[in-house]
């Protein structure tokens, strides 16, 4: 089974995204060496590119692409397709289902994230809070905890903000879809949606995470971009606020100065 939960055809349109796909199959051909093969939930990839493994880090090389069953130079968002890969990272051991293969400005794996998560009317009790649970998000497949921010429980067939812990770090972007099913991954509970994939560790509870969580629900860059500014004394780090959104270097470029904010230095923590 895979899971595609991202918004691939929005992504698709409006190629404002780097890279990502999420491995379900790897194996060696010989005389080729390593194969993967995936759906690719946003950008483009051709041949030659670099890509690094995620959550783990380790670099590769594209030397063949196959899109749609044929021999391609590139292949984009939407499209399912086999990369053959070389390089130190391309072990099978190291780029097996549930790995993603992403652009270098997009690695920014993680062990938190804060969401909007709707719990299913069949679940017959309310999901309280602190609840263990199986992450579903694309093919990853992880156990982590989830955190209630909007008092100790949410109602079965209702929605409610939530902080997700995972047990150990996982690649995950704004707007990506889940599914979260009980500790023995056999019962659907809800489903949700990635509001801010670098949360701070502090502040879980604060009237201003929620605020913020709520106004960057309308899956809105700008908007978010906006809302972090004002809750931020000290700044927005726009490098990681572009990592978390999955934003090329153009499109967050172009939303600086849509918003008309002041840049300080030249580095990535503005």
């Amino acid at each position: 089974e895979v899971l595609i939960n991202a918004d691939i055809e929005g992504q698709a349109r409006n190629g404002t995204n780097n890279f990502r796909l999420a491995v379900d199959r790897s194996f060696h051909i010989t005389g080729a060496g390593l194969v993967v093969t995936g759906h690719i939930f946003s950008g483009q990839v051709a041949l030659d590119d670099q890509l690094i493994v995620s959550p783990d880090g380790t670099q590769v090389r594209v030397r063949s692409i196959n899109a749609n069953d044929q021999s391609a130079q590139q292949a984009t968002a939407g499209q399912r397709c086999a990369l053959n890969l070389t390089g130190p990272g391309a072990r099978r051991e190291g780029v097996e289902r549930g790995r993603w293969l992403v652009g270098a400005d997009s690695y920014a794996p993680t062990q938190r994230f804060d969401a909007r998560i709707r719990v299913l009317k069949s679940y017959d009790k309310p999901f309280v809070h602190w609840t263990p649970v199986h992450l579903h998000l694309g093919t990853q497949d992880v156990t982590a905890r989830v955190a209630t921010l909007e008092g100790e429980s949410i109602e079965c067939g209702t929605e409610g903000l939530v902080r997700i812990t995972t047990d150990k770090p996982i690649a995950g972007w704004v707007g990506d879809r889940f599914i979260l099913r009980d500790q023995s991954a056999r019962r659907t509970l809800a489903g949700g949606t990635i509001l801010d994939a670098q949360p701070p560790q502090r502040g879980r509870s604060h009237s201003e995470r929620i605020r913020y969580l709520t106004d960057v629900d309308v899956m809105d860059p700008s908007a978010a971009l906006g809302a972090l500014a004002a809750s931020r004394a000290g700044g927005v780090a726009l490098n990681e606020f572009g990592q978390s959104w999955n934003l090329t270097t153009d499109a967050l470029q172009s939303l600086v100065r849509d918003a008309q904010m002041d840049v300080i230095g030249s580095g990535d923590s503005q």
